[in-house]
Formats: structure tokens, sequence, C-alpha cells
């Protein structure tokens, strides 16, 4: 039943679109062009989240730790932190939340620079997400025009936030979303949505996991090739609430 909603849902969308939901509970999951590479816009934020927390475990950082920021950090885009004043210090938890509760373009930058691009594409690699590369920081438009891009599938998605999961500290960030504005806008109340949007020209991604009545049901909807972002935005708003409505 929810496949046939799903796939009324997308039949007539204008671009492509890939699905995944999974509830590993009730063993039950619907995957629709799972391999398909999509630009990542910032959903690549997922990645840049795992590896500074593997790092972490390691302990080559502390959350603790801060760090200054200046004007040759601020970049455009979506994000508070350029409109604040040079030299103000953050910690390593400050950046990370604004990189995913505000999709803070600065404070992801940065953490790519702490982290480097080379080891966070070097743990993309090395857990077999083959789909997913890193090869641009956020709005470097001349990286963009050599055509270097970012890139993703729903598929890998799925397994970073299946990954994530078992990583109390990331739930918890990615449950503070404020850009709510796809998947649980028609959503009940007695949920939460642990998640990460990502939007450009043409693309309107929303990912994350649904908590509801103590199950775990991860949702995945990947969009490119939009006539029109109100398109990929309404889909988003459609699939989270049949996802909902069926689990409730």
């Amino acid at each position: 039943m929810l496949r046939k909603t799903i796939d009324d849902l997308i039949k007539d969308a204008e671009g492509d679109v890939s699905v995944i939901i999974k509830n590993p509970k009730e063993n039950e999951s619907i995957m629709i062009n799972e391999d398909t590479v999509f630009p990542a816009a910032s959903v690549i934020k997922l990645y840049i989240l795992w590896e500074l927390f593997e790092r972490i475990e390691k302990g080559e950082f502390t959350l603790e730790q801060e760090i200054s920021i200046e004007d040759k950090d601020k970049v455009d885009g979506f994000g508070i932190l350029k409109e604040l004043h040079s030299g103000i210090k953050l910690s390593v938890k400050d950046l990370a939340t604004l990189m995913i509760v505000l999709s803070d373009n600065t404070a992801t930058n940065m953490l790519i620079d702490l982290l480097g691009m080379d080891n966070i594409n070097r743990t993309i690699e090395n857990n077999k997400l083959k789909h997913t590369v890193l090869q641009r920081k956020m709005m470097d438009g001349k990286a963009k025009e050599k055509g270097l891009d970012n890139y993703t599938s729903s598929i890998d998605v799925l397994k970073i936030l299946e990954k994530s999961l078992q990583k109390k500290e990331i739930i918890d960030i990615l449950k503070r979303q404020q850009c709510n504005n796809k998947l649980p806008v028609l959503m009940g109340d007695s949920m939460e949505l642990a998640h990460k949007t990502g939007d450009l020209p043409g693309v309107e991604h929303d990912a994350g996991i649904l908590f509801i009545k103590e199950e775990a049901v991860f949702i995945i909807v990947l969009t490119k090739n939009l006539k029109n972002n109100i398109e990929g935005i309404k889909l988003n708003n459609n699939i989270g609430k049949a996802v909902y409505d069926y689990y409730k």
C-alpha cells in the first residue's frame, strides 16, 4: 500500500527522483532508483559530520576545542556565521551543530579544513559508499566551473544514516534541524525526525530517520533536474505525510 502511494506521488514528477523508505524493525523497505547519482547539495554534510565524530572517537579532536572565525572563512549561502564579527571563537560542537541545523556553509567549510577533504573522501571510500564524493567546499564557484562537484545516492545516504543511528551525539544534532520545509511539514506531532536537507536549482533533498511508536524509519528523498523547485518541495512534503500516515 505504501509503495503504491509513493509510486503515485513520483510518477508525474518533472525530474529525476530517488526514494528509500526502510523500517528495519518490521523488515519493510521500498527502494526506487537507489543507485542513481545526484548532486549532493547540503546532504554531503552528513558525511562530514560522520567523519568528525569518527575522528573525535580516535582522540584527534574534542567537541570542546575552539576555532576562531576569520573574514577569510566566511562564504555566502545558508548560515549565520558570515554575519558575525571576525575573531569570534566557537567550539567544534558549535560548528557541527550550525552545519546541520542551519546548514551553515561557513561552519561546513571550516570543518572541511579541520578534517581534510582527502580524509573525508577516504572514509567515504572505506565505508564502501561508492556513489559519494566531496570535491569542493561550499559556495566554491571556481571549483564548480572546473567540473568539480559533490555527489551521492540514496543508498549511500541510507548507509550513513544507519551508521549515524549508533551515535547518540549525531542523532541529537540531526533532531535539532531548523530547515523543516520538506519531509516534516505534513507530519503529525507524535514523532521526531532527525534529518538533513539539501537544495540547489533543480534539486530538493531531504533525508533522515523518523522516530515514531518506538520505531526508527529511514526516509530518503533525492531529486534533480526539476523544472520547478517548489514541485520538489511538495513531493517531499507528500512523501513525508505518506510515511507518517502509514506508521502512525
